[in-house]
């Protein structure tokens, strides 16, 4: 298609896609692929792709696999929705993953195409740009990582997403590659109120540019100096935070039972509500006074303040919690609350969770608490924590008490 027909072939996609995309969530054109400016192009793999606006479907799709009467690269034949590369590779069941494995990490990854995304904790949190990953496939081969597998098979079979099959890509049950908009900028880090998400049980929409965080009893974190998240344009209410409580407890909530290959076990259930078996603290389980001397545990700005004019404090699960993959255990975030945490949060650690927890809790007073008479078992009862003894004795890792499904 020659550059004169761009608008033509833009106008003709809108009117196809005011027939069949909803009206909720914008159109393809005002998504990350379907933008005039800076949507989907191969024309860096492929000059002759400059025939084709930006945005144009066949950046994706060849719908009569060829151009100028030869099939483009990478040479597969036939793929799944018309797509230049099969959509995923389902024998790659833990990572590391490399391009060829996902049809998104051709443009989403390291070479060829190569769109930058930072991780959350750079595009929103306030750590340094260029600090973490700069593609989704690089985020992907981190230390902890949503399992591309697991998630193409637990919505394979779920039978609530009747619209997931055996050919769909595993990214499409978060993303919605037609209707998903750019959030984040190099040059203009953080539009928090675009959305890049839609929820499985709605893949037609966007989530998260009408659901805020505001919803709950929610204090923003900060990102950097005082300035609040996401990206530092965020209000303490949490106004500008999409409901990332709503979007993830769609798969991890107390009913599902969600198989991890890398940990080989079911993941924990997350329970973020106010009833049923162990509602979880950081959820909307009601504030607690300690039984002891200590009472509420003392909490770190902006969370101090908060907590003498708010009765609760219900995390968005990415105040912790990277989407797509960690240097840390747990998808933990490198960066929380407006600092880096100090050092990487290992498996292998004594008390690994303890970098994570002071970000948001003081530290001195999580010693002082944990040694009060009484506060974890009764006088004497030290090896619980201590199982060596001694006079430097070594702590078990905070984890074995302080985990999603317990309520401690």
């Amino acid at each position: 298609m020659l550059k004169s027909s761009k608008v033509v072939i833009n106008f003709l996609v809108l009117v196809w896609l005011s027939f069949t995309a909803p009206a909720v969530g914008g159109s393809y054109l005002e998504s990350a692929h379907g933008n005039g400016g800076f949507g989907a192009n191969r024309q860096p793999i492929d000059a002759r792709y400059a025939q084709y606006a930006t945005g144009n479907c066949a950046h994706c799709h060849e719908a009569h696999a060829s151009l100028d009467g030869l099939e483009p690269e990478p040479r597969t034949g036939a793929a799944p929705h018309t797509l230049f590369y099969p959509t995923f590779n389902t024998a790659r069941t833990q990572n590391l993953y490399t391009e060829t494995d996902n049809f998104c990490f051709y443009c989403h990854g390291d070479a060829g195409q190569r769109v930058i995304n930072q991780d959350y904790s750079a595009a929103f949190g306030g750590a340094v740009a260029g600090s973490g990953p700069q593609s989704i496939l690089a985020a992907f081969n981190q230390e902890s990582y949503h399992n591309l597998y697991d998630i193409w098979n637990f919505a394979g079979l779920n039978t609530a997403y009747p619209w997931f099959t055996a050919k769909s890509n595993p990214c499409s049950a978060c993303h919605n590659p037609h209707l998903a908009r750019r959030n984040w900028d190099p040059a203009q880090p953080g539009f928090p109120l675009l959305s890049a998400v839609s929820r499985p049980i709605a893949p037609a929409r966007l989530w998260g540019e009408a659901e805020r965080m505001s919803a709950y009893p929610y204090e923003a974190p900060y990102a950097f100096s005082l300035n609040r998240e996401p990206a530092g344009v965020g209000l303490p209410d949490g106004d500008n935070t999409p409901d990332y409580v709503g979007f993830c407890t769609e798969c991890h909530n107390p009913a599902n039972l969600i198989w991890s290959t890398p940990l080989n076990r079911n993941l924990r259930k997350v329970n973020w509500g106010t009833t049923g078996e162990t509602p979880d603290k950081h959820g909307a389980r009601p504030r607690q006074g300690h039984p002891y001397s200590y009472g509420t545990p003392p909490l770190l700005e902006p969370y101090r303040e908060a907590a003498a004019v708010k009765t609760n404090f219900v995390l968005s699960c990415l105040d912790c919690h990277e989407p797509h993959g960690s240097t840390n255990i747990m998808l933990l975030r490198r960066r929380v609350n407006g600092g880096d945490l100090p050092e990487p949060v290992s498996a292998a650690a004594a008390k690994p969770l303890l970098p994570l927890c002071v970000r948001c809790h003081d530290r001195g007073h999580l010693n002082q608490l944990h040694h009060e008479p009484g506060y974890l078992a009764p006088s004497g009862e030290c090896t619980l924590c201590h199982p060596n003894g001694g006079d430097q004795p070594e702590v078990v890792a905070c984890r074995q008490c302080h985990y999603h499904g317990k309520n401690l």
